[in-house]
């Protein structure tokens, strides 16, 4: 059996928008999800860093950790089982994949 659907004729002044808020949102998977306590409306801040630098200093070939920086901040707004989708509130500097999440209290 087949099934037939007209198209819709197009109108004059129909334009299609692609400046619409949910296009420009910048939506993060992040790897944990309900197995993990997230809920939706959970927000969390965006940290980055903790590159091992060369101690100029010190000298001698010595190293350093340097301490995570906060780079923003999320909100979880999709659940799964192991993964969930947050929507960026803020940024303070460009975000990068393996970029750290933590909650805002810890």
């Amino acid at each position: 059996r087949r099934v037939c659907c007209e198209r819709p004729t197009p109108t004059a002044d129909y334009q299609p928008s692609f400046h619409s808020p949910w296009l420009a949102a910048n939506v993060v998977v992040l790897n944990k999800g309900d197995r993990d306590g997230l809920e939706p409306g959970h927000v969390m801040k965006i940290f980055q860093g903790g590159e091992t630098i060369r101690d100029v200093v010190a000298g001698g070939g010595t190293t350093v950790k340097l301490p995570l920086e906060e780079a923003g901040l999320l909100m979880v707004f999709r659940i799964f089982d192991r993964v969930s989708f947050a929507l960026i509130m803020h940024a303070t500097q460009p975000l990068h994949v393996l970029d750290w999440v933590r909650s805002p209290e810890g």
